[in-house]
């Protein structure tokens, strides 16, 4: 019988679900809302590795807890769905995963096929971008041949704009931006190739205002209950205050400290280079004297002895490369333990630190430029969310009613 704890079994999942083209916001909401509640039961019950007997008691539960009515069929859907995923995974199935990658469900010929295949490979797109562009050439080419347009022969501005305003009556304002600007992009590289007559660039210029939450920082004193609760005379504690410590003063994500390696460190010189998984540019970030003795710490005290290039490993067998889901996770747990309850989609997780770090930038007076190229941001206007946060010069910036005549209106 396989051994694995349900934590474990619990990222395991979301990978296998990656591998099926899910996309990660989807991964991160399935994660929060199907297998952290099992994660959470396991934990509650004084139980580690995952069986299927025990799962079997969790949806027991489920099923009394709906047919009184404390839960709703969704809910309890749902949290079934999530068990059915895991115990696929578990077996080594991966049946229940089988969910189309996005954009499959959009049907065209395959004249639109070779000319998808053609775009894809013009540039070297990063993976993110890729899904996006192919999500809508999919949805594009599916609109042009249930309208009557086989091909691109009488495609104009007329077709375009028909097209953008059925996305705008059934898309959020962030989906309508990202049908414009890669639909441009489209157009554009067809029309390098003599496929349509114009590139309707001015007509896919226009701005689209997009909703954004403004997601907060993590709070000093927050940070300091869970930094007190890590046993660093442990082996996973020591990784996981390096960790910590690391987006903490570096401000990196969590997919660049799950990918550093053993190379990236320059002890010698004081320095950590990398290229950044989002972005892919390079990034040299100082070894500061916290972040090395962390890192000394694990590397020489609690670091498995095998040969693997990332500085983070699993705690447990096989030994290889922590996730960055892993490393999400493990922040939610110490925050979980240090009394901070977590909420899906509240903006208080392990990226939480990241905003802290530019927060921080901001509000010390840093210009606006270092303290993009600190945080490996390509654009300074990219840190407009961090000044956000900066309150109290925000303040300085407000205007106050002197010399206004207050009055009641009629």
């Amino acid at each position: 019988m396989r051994k694995i704890s349900v934590e474990d079994l619990a990222v395991e999942t979301c990978e296998a679900m990656r591998e099926h083209g899910i996309t990660e916001q989807s991964l991160w909401r399935q994660y929060g809302s199907n297998f952290l509640p099992i994660v959470r039961w396991f934990r509650k019950h004084g139980y580690e590795m995952f069986s299927e007997e025990l799962v079997c008691q969790y949806l027991n539960e489920l099923a009394l807890r709906y047919e009184s009515g404390v839960i709703k069929k969704n809910y309890y859907d749902e949290m079934r769905r999530g068990v059915q995923k895991m115990t696929a995974v578990f077996r080594g199935s991966s049946a229940v995963l089988g969910m189309p990658k996005r954009g499959s469900r959009y049907k065209f010929n395959h004249y639109y096929e070779m000319l998808l295949a053609d775009f894809s490979a013009s540039e070297k797109f990063h993976p993110n971008t890729l899904g996006d562009i192919v999500w809508v050439c999919r949805k594009f080419f599916a609109w042009l041949c249930e309208n009557g347009h086989p091909n691109l022969e009488k495609v104009g501005a007329d077709e375009l704009q028909q097209f953008i305003i059925e996305c705008s009556s059934s898309m959020r304002s962030g989906s309508v931006h990202n049908v414009k600007l890669y639909l441009k992009k489209l157009c554009i590289y067809l029309n390098i190739r003599s496929l349509l007559p114009n590139s309707f660039e001015g007509l896919l210029s226009f701005r689209v205002s997009r909703e954004s939450r403004l997601l907060p920082a993590t709070a000093p004193e927050e940070i300091e209950a869970v930094l007190r609760i890590i046993d660093r005379d442990t082996p996973k504690g020591k990784r996981d205050y390096a960790i910590i410590m690391l987006a903490l003063v570096t401000g990196l994500r969590a997919i660049d400290i799950a990918q550093l390696k053993l190379t990236d460190i320059d002890w010698r010189r004081g320095e950590i280079n990398i290229v950044q998984a989002k972005t892919g540019q390079n990034l040299q970030l100082p070894l500061t004297t916290d972040i090395a003795e962390a890192l000394q710490d694990y590397i020489l005290g609690g670091r498995q002895k095998v040969k693997e290039p990332h500085v983070f490993l699993r705690h447990h067998p096989p030994y290889c490369a922590f996730t960055a889901v892993a490393i999400g996770n493990m922040y939610d747990e110490y925050r979980e333990i240090a009394g901070y309850e977590r909420i899906a989609f509240d903006g208080k997780g392990f990226h939480s630190l990241r905003r802290t770090v530019g927060t921080n930038l901001v509000t010390s007076d840093i210009p606006i430029t270092d303290a993009a190229q600190i945080l490996g941001k390509i654009k300074p206007v990219s840190m407009r969310k961090y000044v956000a946060l900066d309150i109290l010069h925000l303040k300085e910036c407000a205007l106050d009613f002197t010399d206004i005549e207050l009055g009641v209106m009629s």
